[in-house]
């Protein structure tokens, strides 16, 4: 399936915030307890700080996930928000858009951060991203640069 990329608005919150509980309200819920307002804030907050780097993945004209990809100040880049609706995963598209940010950044050393429980970390696993800590709730993963 081809996917294209176009520029996260502001306006896109409602579709950030039922994209993220029909993705991860499950293993919210058993953690931390499902609060729309707290969820809400946090995915303003993620906008108020990265809305440059991210992006809503789209088959056709159709919204079907968020992708945010940024650099620090050292050059190490940093998947953050990454879901797609559960009708469309398992359909190769993760697989796309991690093969060609992982392609275009061959030099760079590049993390994110998993629920423990996400199937997707084994799609991260798959991609090359290996677990360098673990937390209560979280795998924290990293792609090392190849030699």
């Amino acid at each position: 399936m081809k996917y294209t990329f176009r520029k996260c608005k502001n306006a896109d919150i409602q579709f950030i915030y039922e994209l993220k509980e029909k993705c991860f309200k499950w293993y919210v819920e058993k953690i931390y307890g499902w609060d729309k307002k707290t969820q809400l804030k946090l995915i303003q907050n993620e906008m108020d700080e990265h809305l440059d780097d991210m992006n809503i993945i789209q088959l056709g004209e159709v919204d079907i996930g968020i992708f945010t990809f940024y650099y620090d100040d050292k050059g190490e880049g940093y998947i953050d928000m990454f879901a797609i609706l559960p009708e469309y995963q398992g359909k190769g598209i993760g697989t796309q858009i991690l093969t060609n940010i992982l392609e275009k950044n061959k030099d760079v050393r590049i993390y994110l951060k998993t629920y423990k429980e996400n199937p997707a970390r084994n799609l991260y696993q798959r991609v090359g991203f290996r677990k360098y800590e673990e937390t209560e709730t979280h795998w924290l993963m990293e792609w090392k640069i190849r030699a």
